[in-house]
């Protein structure tokens, strides 16, 4: 399974719903600049450009050995993971949207005001309160962030209306204060091999509540076993 986080994340931050999947599951996480293990890389100043994001990405999971694969993408992950899927299908056989909604997204400046990604930042409610007294992590939080959501937006434009050839399960909280649950059922229409929906209680990080992540874990598990995995696969955390 591909593992994609949301804005500002490395794909550690999902290891507490990760850690309740099957243990004959590899995991690959994918880690844009400036977090986890890639933290001292730059965070580009100039807005990202999607195509130049997927196709790095594509570069280091074509050299993996192939085995059947399921991407899975939270928020930003989403949307990225979608892209991934479409760009190459024949690198995945299932697809997992978590808190994201399908459709154009809406209009917004590239800046990113401070006020509006702290105003993200509460409402999502994924950012310790300590992170953002510190000054210099504060800086860095709302860079990445920054970079994050303008990748997000043209991600969003590029995959609205495109009909995605793998299975898609999406998954949501229905308390989500950045997600318009109502937006999620949109997804069917784009997924011609296959659609399934569930709603947990919880807001924009549900899958990471204790008394979901088991059954979000399981969700995913029955979407990589669709087809049957050959054995001797680890758990491993593997990062590209």
């Amino acid at each position: 399974m591909v593992v994609l986080a949301h804005s500002g994340a490395g794909p550690n931050a999902l290891l507490p719903m990760l850690r309740h999947l099957p243990d004959a599951y590899e995991l690959v996480g994918v880690t844009l600049p400036g977090r986890e293990r890639r933290f001292g890389d730059d965070v580009p100043d100039a807005p990202p450009e999607p195509a130049a994001v997927v196709d790095a990405a594509l570069r280091e999971l074509h050299r993996l050995p192939r085995l059947p694969t399921v991407h899975f993408g939270h928020s930003l992950g989403a949307a990225l993971a979608a892209a991934l899927t479409l760009a190459a299908p024949d690198l995945c056989e299932g697809l997992v949207l978590s808190a994201h909604p399908a459709g154009p997204p809406a209009e917004r400046a590239t800046d990113w005001p401070e006020q509006e990604l702290l105003d993200i930042i509460r409402l999502g409610g994924g950012t310790p309160a300590e992170v953002l007294r510190e000054p210099f992590l504060r800086e860095h939080v709302l860079a990445v962030l920054r970079h994050d959501l303008t990748l997000g937006q043209r991600l969003a434009e590029e995959i609205t209306g495109r009909e995605i050839p793998v299975p898609v399960c999406v998954l949501a909280g229905e308390d989500d204060e950045l997600v318009d649950v109502e937006q999620l059922a949109r997804w069917q229409h784009q997924a011609v091999a296959g659609y399934s929906q569930r709603v947990f209680p919880g807001g924009h990080f549900f899958l990471l509540d204790d008394d979901n992540a088991p059954a979000v874990a399981a969700e995913t598990a029955a979407v990589l076993q669709q087809r049957p995995h050959p054995g001797g696969a680890s758990d491993g955390g593997d990062v590209v």
